[in-house]
This record gives C-alpha cells, sequence and structure tokens, in this order.
C-alpha cells in the first residue's frame, strides 16, 4: 500500500513540474522581441518623368517594436545626382508603425532617354528579415517623351567655293529648331584630301569638337583655309556635323553635311594674248594706259607679256628686245617694263639715265618680273575676277647720260657694254652714280574677259626711299598719295 502511496506521489510530482516547466517556455515565447519581415510595397512601378517625384513604400509584416532602420543599395541605367536624388540610402520604420516611405526626386531637365530605370534593393541586417521571394526589390521605370531639338546647317545650297589663294575665312551657320536644354558638344567628321591643320583651321584651332551653349537654337563656327599659291589646285572637303551626345540633340538627316569646294581653276588668259610681239620677241603685245588726272586712261604703250608656265595664273612680262646680229646687241624696240616704273623716274634731258642696253626712252629700264600680276578667278568662272601680286621690288642702275649716249651708234657706251656681256645688265661693270629700288607693296584689281575688249583694270602702290623717285612723274597722269605709299591706277587690253 505505502509502495502505491509513493508511486502515485512521484507521479504527481512530475506532472506539476512537467506543467510549470510548459508554463516557463510559454511566458519566455511571449516575452521575446519578434523581427520582423520587411519587403517593397509593390516590385515594380512606371513613373512618368515630369512628375518628379516618386515616393518608394517599404512595409514590415508586423509592427517594429522599436525604431527598425532599413538599409538599401541603389543600382540601375539611371545614374544617381544625374537623373534623380534620393534622400537616403536608409529607411526608417518608427516604432509601432508597419510601413514608410522615401521620396526619390526625379530630374526630369536632366533626362533625355525615352527608358531609364531605378532599381532599389533591400540590403539584410540583423535588425529584420529579406525574403527573396517577397518584394526585396522595386523597378522604378522612368518614361518620358522626348522630342529633340534637330540640329542642321543654316545655309543656301548646299555647296561653296572658296579660292586657296585668298586664304579665307568662312562661316559657317547652324540652327536648331528649339532651344537646347544642356551645353552639347558638336563633332565636326571630314571627307575629302583636305587635312585638319595643314590644309584649314576650325574656330582658330586643329579641334574638331567644339560646345554650343543651352538655351540658344543657333550657333555659328568658323573655317579658316591655309593660303595657297597653287594655280590648279582642285579639292574638295565635305563637313558633316555629328553629336558628341546623342542625348541632347538629333542631326537633320537632309542638312547634316555641307561641301566645301577648295580650287584655284586656271585663268585661260588667250583673250589677251592675240598679236605676237614684233621681230619675233618674246611673248604678245598688250595695250597699256595709266589713268590720267582727267580721269581718262592715257599714255598708251604696248607691252609684251605672256602667262606663265612654271607659276600658273601669273602673267609673264617680258623686255621687248630682239637681237640683231649686225651689232650684237639688243635692239631699242618699244616696250619692256610692264609697270612703266621708268615713268616714276622721268629724267630731264640734261639729267641722268636709267642704264640700260638701248637708247631712248627709259620706260623699259627696271628687271622685268615673271609673276607680276596674279589671276584669281570668280569662283569657277575663268573669264572674270580678281588680280592681285605679291610685294617685290624692282630695281635699276643710274648713270650718267652723257658717256652712255655720247658717240656714233657702235661707239655708244651701251653698245659696247652690250657686246660684252651679251646684254646681261647685271654683269655690265660701267660706273655707275646710284642704284634706285622701287617696292611694290600691293596690287588690287579686276579682269573681264567676257566684253568685247578684254581688260585688266588695277591700281598699284609703290613706295621707295630714293630722292628720284617719283620727281619728275608726268603731270598729265594721276596718282594718290597715301602716306608713304603713292598709287596709280592701270588698264591693260589686248593690242
Amino acid at each position: 500500500m505505502n509502495n502505491l502511496l509513493n508511486r502515485y506521489i512521484g507521479r504527481l510530482y512530475f506532472a506539476l513540474l512537467f506543467s510549470a516547466i510548459l508554463v516557463s517556455c510559454e511566458k519566455i515565447a511571449e516575452y521575446k522581441p519578434l523581427i520582423p519581415l520587411v519587403s517593397f510595397e509593390i516590385p515594380q512601378v512606371t513613373v512618368e518623368t515630369k512628375s518628379g517625384l516618386y515616393n518608394i513604400k517599404l512595409k514590415l509584416s508586423t509592427p517594429a517594436e522599436k525604431e527598425v532602420v532599413v538599409k538599401v543599395a541603389i543600382s540601375g541605367s539611371a545614374i544617381e545626382d544625374e537623373h534623380f536624388t534620393i534622400g537616403s540610402k536608409e529607411i526608417k520604420v518608427s516604432a509601432g508603425l508597419t510601413e514608410a516611405q522615401i521620396p526619390v526626386s526625379i530630374l526630369d531637365e536632366n533626362i533625355w532617354d525615352e527608358n531609364l530605370e531605378i532599381r532599389v534593393l533591400l540590403s539584410p541586417d540583423t535588425d529584420y528579415v529579406v525574403d527573396p521571394k517577397v518584394n526585396p526589390e522595386i523597378k522604378i521605370k522612368l518614361t518620358k517623351q522626348i522630342v529633340y531639338p534637330v540640329l542642321s546647317f543654316d545655309m543656301e545650297g548646299s555647296t561653296l567655293h572658296t579660292n586657296p589663294f585668298n586664304g579665307e575665312s568662312l562661316t559657317f551657320k547652324l540652327k536648331l529648331d528649339r532651344e537646347l536644354k544642356a551645353d552639347s558638344k558638336v563633332n565636326l567628321s571630314f571627307e575629302g584630301d583636305l587635312t585638319i591643320g595643314g590644309d584649314f583651321m576650325i574656330n582658330g584651332g586643329n579641334s574638331n569638337t567644339f560646345t554650343i551653349p543651352k538655351g540658344i537654337t543657333s550657333h555659328t563656327f568658323e573655317v579658316k583655309i591655309n593660303k595657297k599659291d597653287i594655280g590648279g589646285f582642285n579639292k574638295s572637303l565635305k563637313i558633316t556635323i555629328n553629336p558628341v551626345d546623342s542625348k541632347t540633340f538629333t542631326i537633320s538627316s537632309e542638312k547634316s553635311s555641307f561641301t566645301l569646294e577648295v580650287s584655284d581653276p586656271i585663268v585661260d588668259l588667250s583673250p589677251m594674248l592675240k598679236t605676237a610681239a614684233l621681230l619675233g620677241g618674246e611673248g604678245h603685245q598688250i595695250y597699256q594706259e595709266i589713268k590720267g588726272v582727267d580721269g581718262a586712261w592715257s599714255g598708251r604703250v604696248a607691252l609684251n607679256s605672256s602667262s606663265n608656265p612654271n607659276k600658273k595664273n601669273y602673267l609673264r612680262t617680258h623686255r621687248n628686245l630682239s637681237f640683231i646680229s649686225a651689232f650684237g646687241c639688243n635692239a631699242n624696240t618699244a616696250g619692256g617694263d610692264v609697270l612703266r616704273l621708268a615713268e616714276f623716274l622721268n629724267f630731264a634731258n640734261t639729267d641722268t639715265v636709267i642704264a640700260d642696253y638701248g637708247a631712248g626712252k627709259t620706260s623699259r629700264y627696271f628687271s622685268p618680273s615673271d609673276s607680276l600680276i596674279r589671276f584669281v578667278a570668280d569662283k569657277k568662272n575663268t573669264l572674270k575676277g580678281t588680280v592681285t601680286t605679291v610685294n617685290q621690288k624692282f630695281s635699276a642702275k643710274l648713270v650718267l647720260k652723257a658717256d652712255w649716249e655720247t658717240g656714233a651708234n657702235a661707239a655708244k657706251q651701251w653698245h659696247v657694254d652690250s657686246k660684252a656681256t651679251s646684254g646681261v645688265i647685271a654683269a655690265s661693270s660701267y660706273p655707275t652714280f646710284a642704284t634706285i629700288e622701287i617696292e611694290l607693296v600691293k596690287l588690287e584689281g579686276t579682269f573681264d574677259f567676257t566684253g568685247t575688249i578684254p581688260e585688266i583694270i588695277f591700281d598699284a602702290w609703290f613706295k621707295s626711299s630714293s630722292p628720284y623717285f617719283m620727281r619728275f612723274y608726268p603731270a598729265t597722269l594721276a596718282k594718290v598719295k597715301e602716306g608713304e605709299l603713292h598709287k596709280v591706277s592701270y588698264r591693260f587690253y589686248p593690242r
């Protein structure tokens, strides 16, 4: 009986002990803090960029017993601080709440892609649980209907011509059909045989890229053609505009390129060269006149000239001289100095004379030029255009007339000297009292071979430090004094 009682009491003790343990465990479970499951409200959303804002909503599976700080990571094709900004990389859920929001500011004016995406991903932590199956990420798709400004050339036609001899600076105009929202870089690509730096410059340098400022609808850039004196030069340069970054503007499909023709056409001088030189002399005879004080052309003389085979588009001048075998010297036929420089030194009979081989008027005693007048065609029209020249100097020796032309013809000093030197004036050893130099500073004018009488009309500016310069310039011929320069006007036409 006692054993039975003891056994009963023992079983009761263990039952009470087990019950106490169960109650204790329940109390422990009841007070243990719960770790919430965090997730985004939705996995994906599409937002118009013009709205400027989207609030991301975070949810907790149970109310927060204390403030929960949820960390996030950012990725996607949209660039933070360029296309959007986000307040923080942490979302704070206050105690007692089950959700919180974090704002995303969308920078609409900076967005030039039609489809960008912001991806926000929950980062694991000990204070919360992230279930990969329950919206651990939200994708924010940014949509925008973008109308890009269209850039094109704003110039008539699609080609332009320039002569490299002129070394021109050409301005190219660009236009946009609406204002740029941001500073935009433009790249120029080139097709053809001309090279940047060697043959031309862009905006004064060698870079083919420049920036168009935001807020404008037009812009210009400059192409400077490097000067070349090459008659017959003929090349082209196709210029195409391209965006460096395609996110700010687009290019017109019809007016995205422009062709620049860079050529120096050969001018046909045959309309001027009709009558051959007399007595087998070189070249052709061309009449020349100088403008008089009354405005009319006067003082006509015939000069010998020809086109220059070595320097294209230049008029070559010759002395109008022929060889007379009986005397072994050059004859004193009329002609010579194409600018009639000796008119600037019109000596009196008792004065000195400019040294040369031959007697008579001194209008042919200056060294001739083989590149005097440069012809530049009017674009592709080789019958009209401008004339100019390079700066050049002419010189002549001054000797006493008394000895130079005294005596019978065969005994005159010019005759004796000519036989000894074979007519080469530079080889003469006859005493001189001075050498005069006249500088042709510039020459400007036009040629027109389309009329009944082809003609060349130009102004020439001269200077000289010689006291004999312009001392006895004919009173009937007009000249204009411009500082140290003397301007004289000429007209040429074929004989």
